[in-house]
């Protein structure tokens, strides 16, 4: 949050984007909505009477064209956008409904779409959309996604020029001391929830955080969204077991994943969770740090011998 917020108090008044990125499920989303509640301000714009927020915040769909970020931001302002809106007509409205609104923050989630493959867009083509609406609205503009995103910013000088420094969002790493206790202080305020809402934890806390931290990566979403699953699925409503867990990750992660080792009755070792660490950090394509220990340099270039078979 403090990186994001430095950088935005930075940006000043001057039209800047601010990349925000890291793998799925790391907490972008919630980093943005937090960030969000505290920006907004409301005001009234030179085209309207009452307040309106001075905020907006909107998502790239996936397979986006060229009108794909202009509508985005439409959209993000409660307007309609018709099927089949010219290119022109879209860029005109865009410039026009900010310029109304006074809007001075615009936050766009998944940028990343514009970097795949599938996408239906130029990555310059892309870049020279977002370089446009920075120039026009002289907003603060926060793109969030994938690390691929950075490639696209990259690759266009002007729109680099424009660009703050990339925020990164990356896992909890367990061999990194600070990032062990915040992972497990998260985890264990989840356990102590589940507790005070009258639901008996049949499993060791600190033993389940392994678990978790192996199961996920150490991704703070992802843990909640297991967690949530093995509430669906639990065999008795007031209680919540290992058992409970292996199930919910069964259901919510890819086979591969190795659950049975994870969630059998001897805990994971360090290596498996840096392993689980590192399979993240590559699938997101991004640079593994330098090992802590032998155990880590194992696991990281065990993740390595994956890619380079693959």
């Amino acid at each position: 949050m403090s990186a994001l917020r430095d950088a935005i108090n930075l940006a000043g008044a001057q039209g800047t984007c601010i990349p925000l990125l890291g793998p799925t499920r790391v907490g972008k989303t919630d980093l943005i909505e937090a960030i969000c509640n505290e920006l907004v301000t409301e005001s009234a714009g030179p085209g309207y009477m009452l307040p309106t927020p001075d905020l907006i915040q909107g998502f790239i769909r996936p397979k986006p064209n060229d009108a794909e970020i202009y509508a985005a931001i439409t959209r993000a302002m409660g307007a309609r956008v018709a099927p089949n809106t010219k290119l022109a007509v879209l860029q005109d409205r865009v410039q026009e409904l900010i310029y109304q609104r006074g809007i001075k923050f615009i936050v766009l989630d998944e940028c990343s779409h514009c970097a795949e493959p599938g996408a239906n867009l130029t990555r310059r083509a892309a870049a020279d959309h977002i370089k446009t609406v920075i120039d026009q609205s002289g907003a603060v503009v926060i793109l969030a996604g994938l690390p691929k995103f950075e490639r696209l910013i990259d690759q266009n000088e002007q729109l680099s020029a424009r660009s703050m420094a990339s925020i990164y969002m990356l896992p909890y790493r367990w061999s990194d001391q600070e990032d062990r206790q915040e992972f497990v202080a998260v985890t264990h305020s989840i356990f102590d929830h589940l507790e005070d809402v009258g639901i008996e934890l049949e499993f060791d806390p600190l033993d389940m955080t392994r678990r978790l931290y192996a199961a996920t990566g150490g991704r703070v979403g992802l843990v909640v969204e297991l967690i949530e699953a093995a509430l669906k699925g639990r065999l008795t409503l007031e209680v919540l077991s290992r058992q409970d867990l292996q199930k919910g990750a069964s259901t919510r992660l890819q086979t591969s994943s190795d659950m049975p080792a994870i969630f059998a009755p001897e805990v994971p070792q360090d290596t498996v969770l840096a392993r689980s660490y590192a399979m993240v950090m590559r699938d997101a394509g991004l640079r593994l740090p330098n090992p802590n220990s032998a155990n880590e340099l194992h696991a990281f270039q065990q993740a390595e011998d994956e890619v380079t078979a693959a």
